[in-house]
């Protein structure tokens, strides 16, 4: 059943929404993470090469806890006929089991999980940001972006519009979601005392949130670009 069925409150359904999903998930080191989506329009693998200057640190990525493959690179399959639906759907314990890509047998979503770790030998500071760099149909309106660092989840959305008459209602089981930092910046955080030998678990998922007021038909077609980056603080 179609979330939109079940919420009758709602004056405005999606009625057939299919839309296409291009997932991109690339490994950078500046580190740079990519996530690329795109709706209603096919797209194919993308690749982002590893920085060299932040190589040299020793900070690398890969979609095995092993690191047995320090990958340069790491990419998702795209996502065809993704419908809206909601967090209670998404299944997090199967997504965190599943080291790479996620598909989920019932809904479309962005699901990938990946490592990071120090090989170099000093400890450095990380900071990470999601950042959107394309969007249209106002489609950053109606996304959840959910991350989750060594298991602890984090969600962010763009902030709600204020309909006193019509507030937005949300289940008792969604977590808490973050504002968006700008109508570009998803969000940014930093992890300290980064250790050599010391690895991090990263999960990323990404899907159209059903009981967002902003998920109606007028984001059909849409399309939106997200990235999230890795970098080594440096000072002089």
């Amino acid at each position: 059943m179609r979330l939109s069925n079940v919420l009758g409150f709602r004056k405005r359904r999606i009625r057939n929404r299919i839309v296409t999903l291009g997932i991109i998930i690339s490994g950078m080191l500046s580190i740079a993470f990519a996530i690329i989506t795109f709706y209603g329009q096919n797209a194919g693998n993308f690749v982002i090469s590893v920085d060299e200057a932040a190589a040299i640190r020793g900070i690398v990525i890969s979609e095995e806890p092993s690191f047995n493959e320090q990958l340069s690179r790491l990419m998702t399959e795209p996502i065809d006929e993704a419908r809206d639906m909601t967090y209670s759907w998404l299944k997090i314990e199967e997504v965190e089991a599943t080291n790479g890509n996620y598909t989920d047998p019932d809904h479309e979503y962005v699901a990938y999980t990946f490592y990071i770790q120090n090989t170099g030998n000093e400890t450095v500071d990380i900071t990470y940001y999601v950042r959107i760099t394309d969007v249209n149909r106002r489609l950053d309106h109606a996304v959840r972006v959910l991350v989750i660092e060594d298991g602890v989840q984090s969600m962010y959305q763009m902030e709600d519009r204020i309909d006193l008459e019509n507030p937005p209602y949300y289940p008792d089981i969604m977590p808490e979601s973050t504002p968006f930092i700008t109508e570009q910046m998803v969000m940014r955080k930093t992890f300290t005392n980064f250790k050599p030998g010391q690895i991090k678990k990263f999960s990323i998922l990404i899907w159209l949130e059903g009981y967002d007021p902003d998920t109606t038909d007028e984001i059909i077609g849409g399309r939106i670009r997200l990235t999230m980056n890795f970098t080594v603080n440096t000072f002089d």
